[in-house]
């Protein structure tokens, strides 16, 4: 705005000049060699000049703090988006290493339930209560140990909600309710079985294979099904079929 009005008065003045130049008579807004500015013309010409002026640096002034301000913007959204990635590469990685101790955690519970129920069979009463006692401590132990893993994986979800995807929060935040519901339970027979065990390390090998497929490239999951078992590979049919008979 401020170059328009400059540009303006410059063209203004100038063809007042040329056209004026050869002339004897003086007017009121005349300017050329011969003749004198009148007061008026003073005044019209210098607050034109100074406001034409004035115009022209504010208009540079906060067309520089406007793209200024711009660019502050863009490196403020810039590194906020930065900082959303690493946080979600740091919940994905911390995710996978805590369900991995889950499922290493849930085989030393069952290997500890089968050196139990073995230790049943045991002729010697007092080695039987003996190992029964050291087995079942583990079981507790490592029962407990699930449940801190599953406190740590619900906080990493807390705290990486924003970054990370509805669905997979919702995927490891059921299975979690699912395992944190189970616990040992004493058969008529007095043997110790974990109830749903397979299923719970069905649903956990699920979500890590889920995890794997995060790539650091496109901050993103590949959508796979879930069908998979330690072991290798178990049908949906399977799955049911484990859930019925446990």
């Amino acid at each position: 705005m401020g170059v328009i009005v400059f540009v303006a008065f410059f063209t203004v003045t100038s063809f007042s000049h040329f056209f004026f130049g050869g002339v004897d008579i003086c007017g009121e807004f005349e300017w050329n060699a011969k003749c004198e500015l009148s007061p008026t013309a003073h005044m019209l010409y210098g607050d034109a000049l100074t406001g034409g002026a004035i115009a022209l640096f504010l208009s540079w002034f906060f067309h520089h703090l406007t793209s200024k301000n711009r660019l502050k913007i863009e490196e403020i959204i810039e590194s906020e988006q930065n900082m959303r990635n690493r946080r979600k590469d740091y919940a994905v990685s911390h995710l996978k290493n805590l369900l991995s101790l889950l499922y290493f955690t849930m085989n030393l519970v069952r290997g500890s339930l089968s050196h139990y129920n073995k230790a049943l069979d045991l002729s010697d009463e007092n080695r039987k209560l003996w190992l029964q006692s050291t087995y079942l401590s583990r079981v507790r132990a490592d029962e407990a140990k699930v449940g801190r893993i599953l406190i740590s994986i619900r906080s990493i979800l807390v705290a990486a909600n924003d970054v990370l995807e509805p669905e997979v929060v919702n995927r490891i935040e059921g299975v979690c309710n699912f395992i944190g519901e189970l616990s040992t339970e004493e058969n008529q027979d007095g043997t110790l079985g974990f109830p749903k065990m397979n299923v719970s390390k069905i649903k956990v090998g699920y979500l890590l294979e889920l995890l794997k497929t995060y790539s650091v490239t496109t901050r993103s999951f590949e959508d796979i099904e879930e069908s998979y078992q330690p072991s290798g590979l178990m049908t949906r049919v399977t799955i049911d079929q484990e859930v019925q008979h446990q």
